[in-house]
């Protein structure tokens, strides 16, 4: 069975699945394995899922991404810092929009709920004075999980201070319901109201709270709060214990890695955004990279060479699919769709394919006639037309991007100025001679690239490095044989003959 057939098979009928995001900073391809392990659950449970997005928290570090005007507003609440290009109602949003149009594109549907408009409206009121009401109790859970001793003030409210406009920046002296008295840092002395949006309860404690106030059934969430002593040992016994609830059923995930770079961070500016992935492959591509892993396995993503692969074993899975398979691919490949499966199997030109044809060709028309003279679509229709230069698209970008130099290349409009060893030129000259004799296809091309080469005596290294030199001007390049089939073959005998 499938993880995400696993996890729901755990749940009741219909279950509210809950996800958050922290928009702190840019928010990167790592944060994806959270909302779609959330969303498959909810495919396979028939459950809904919710998205908290946790805009009032404190800005904690100057990001890379930010000039030391933001410094001012250390400490103040996301929603209330000004919008980085202006074009959005506060800082959280700039971060979170793009990112939403981004989960929407590859498929997820969700409630989305801010956490400073639910403390502002109210809906925290309730739980918030349980909390305070209940201080001792949480602060004993707190400390004994964790093994921290918490300080005599210690308050698991914190508020806003009135003047200075920051967050955990003061010191609770009472509570006199509604309102919790607190000394601020910079001095000042106030009260907060914990109707509104003046202050919030601290992590450990606003998450269990939020399972109470939703009715949360179950939340994935990264190994960092599975922890022994973790966030996840502290909620389950805060909403247990003072909200008197059962706690969601945790599904665990590992995290994805940036290849040779570690675990994603935006504060480090090891990441790739979302919209970046959506940039070089299809949605569905995005999806397989989470549905195909097992949720305790991190994912080790690559956005070089690693990325051609990903995008080849989605075309395997496709293939397999269609081909009846009716095991752990067909279920990966349905999670992989952004909406309704096909009803047949789509006609896809591979990625590695498109690498070379986009370098030699800059129409896509060109490219789709190609396509097709060399058999890598049949019978096209006019959405295959369309899947052809959507992926082409992508292609260019990953090469404008993302791609190792070793597989960048440019046709040479006129043939380099270069010597060619008599052994070369008799090797060209034959091959030239012998295409006439061959099928225009890259097995038939690569084959005679060895045989004229045993027929001279030519080393197969100075064979192939031969056209290289010629074509691109370079020592290596892409696989031959399907490099020249891509090419026009009146003009690869032009050049032949140039060179010989």
């Amino acid at each position: 069975m499938h993880w995400a057939e696993v996890e729901s098979s755990e749940l009741t009928e219909k279950p509210l699945i809950a996800t958050g995001e922290a928009p702190s900073g840019p928010i990167h391809v790592g944060h994806l394995r959270e909302i779609l392990t959330a969303e498959a659950i909810a495919r396979e449970s028939g459950g809904d899922i919710v998205l908290i997005v946790d805009s009032i928290d404190p800005l904690r570090k100057l990001y890379p991404i930010l000039d030391d005007s933001y410094e001012e507003y250390l400490g103040k609440p996301l929603s209330e810092i000004p919008c980085i290009c202006g074009e959005h109602n506060n800082y959280a949003e700039h971060f979170m929009d793009p990112f939403l149009d981004s989960l929407k594109a590859i498929g997820v549907d969700m409630e989305i709920k801010y956490a400073h408009e639910m403390y502002a409206e109210g809906e925290y009121e309730e739980a918030t004075r349980r909390v305070i009401n209940n201080r001792d109790k949480a602060a004993e859970i707190i400390s004994s999980r964790t093994g921290r001793d918490l300080k005599d003030d210690w308050s698991p409210y914190n508020p806003k201070c009135s003047k200075c406009g920051k967050l955990g920046n003061s010191v609770v002296t009472d509570f006199e319901d509604p309102y919790v008295l607190y000394t601020c840092e910079c001095g000042h002395e106030g009260k907060a109201d914990i109707r509104k949006d003046d202050g919030k309860l601290t992590w450990r404690c606003d998450w269990a709270a939020r399972w109470w106030i939703l009715g949360i059934d179950c939340e994935p969430f990264g190994k960092d709060h599975a922890a022994s002593g973790g966030s996840w040992d502290t909620g389950k016994e805060i909403v247990k214990q003072i909200f008197e609830r059962d706690p969601p059923h945790p599904v665990v995930y590992e995290w994805i890695q940036l290849k040779g770079e570690g675990p994603m961070s935006s504060s480090s500016g090891v990441s790739i955004s979302t919209e970046e992935l959506l940039e070089m492959v299809e949605p569905e591509v995005v999806r397989f990279l989470i549905m195909r892993t097992k949720l305790n396995t991190h994912i080790d993503f690559d956005p070089g060479l690693g990325l051609l692969d990903l995008v080849d074993e989605y075309d395997k899975y496709e293939e397999e699919h269609f081909a009846g398979d009716d095991g752990d691919i067909k279920k990966i490949y349905e999670l992989s769709q952004v909406d309704v499966l096909p009803d047949s199997k789509p006609q896809r030109i591979p990625y590695r394919h498109l690498v070379n044809l986009v370098q030699i060709y800059d129409d896509h028309e060109k490219i789709w006639d190609i396509s097709q003279e060399t058999g890598q679509v049949i019978d096209p229709t006019e959405k295959d037309f369309e899947l052809m230069k959507e992926r082409a698209k992508r292609v260019e970008y990953w090469l404008n991007n993302f791609a190792p130099d070793m597989v960048k290349f440019s046709i040479k409009k006129e043939i380099p100025d270069l010597e060619l060893s008599s052994d070369e030129k008799k090797f060209l000259k034959e091959y030239h001679d012998s295409i006439n004799e061959i099928d225009w296809t890259s097995e038939e091309l690569h084959r005679l690239v060895h045989e004229n080469a045993d027929k001279i005596g030519l080393n197969k290294g100075k064979a192939f490095r031969v056209f290289y030199r010629i074509l691109l001007d370079q020592k290596r390049g892409p696989r031959l044989g399907r490099f020249l089939s891509q090419l026009e073959k009146e003009f690869v005998q032009k050049r032949l003959k140039k060179a010989i």
